[in-house]
């Protein structure tokens, strides 16, 4: 444990870009009709924030999500609730989301005032290509753009 740290207190990076389509998975979040992301890893308990990454052809960060921690499906653990695209089949182990073990509730969405392209993500940012996977997000991103100042959805 180290010097200062309350036992206990999870620590690393908060923020990860995950890349994503924009249709219809990225719109089915900003609109609420899907309340979870289902990934095939646990993302590191440290992640609070999701910077979604929207693949070609808009190339660029558009929303930042708040998570809630990872939601497994285990024997004991509680079902989602069954209010969103894809947590029916979550919960009763559709074969459709085998490997898809880990749920993260979408507690917030906010829209990125001014995108970040690809273009600025190299040139200003000094990432060497385009999100395939998670990744944390750059210092400097979260330097020059603050989570909690852009356009809150819901």
């Amino acid at each position: 444990m180290q010097a200062g740290k309350p036992s206990g207190e999870v620590t690393g990076p908060a923020d990860a870009i995950l890349p994503m389509q924009a249709n219809p998975y990225m719109d089915q979040i900003v609109t609420g009709a899907k309340t979870y992301e289902f990934r095939k890893y646990r993302l590191r308990p440290s992640i609070k924030r999701v910077w979604f990454y929207l693949t070609a052809p808009t190339s660029s960060i558009k929303y930042i999500c708040e998570i809630s921690p990872a939601r497994t499906r285990n024997p004991g653990d509680e079902p989602l609730k069954e209010d969103g695209i894809g947590n029916a089949e979550f919960n009763s182990r559709h074969t459709d989301w085998i490997g898809y073990d880990y749920a993260y509730k979408i507690d917030s969405v906010y829209e990125v005032r001014c995108p970040i392209t690809l273009k600025e993500m190299m040139a200003t940012y000094g990432m060497k290509s385009a999100p395939r996977g998670l990744v944390f997000v750059p210092e400097a991103i979260k330097e020059a753009v603050a989570w909690d100042q852009q356009i809150k959805l819901r």
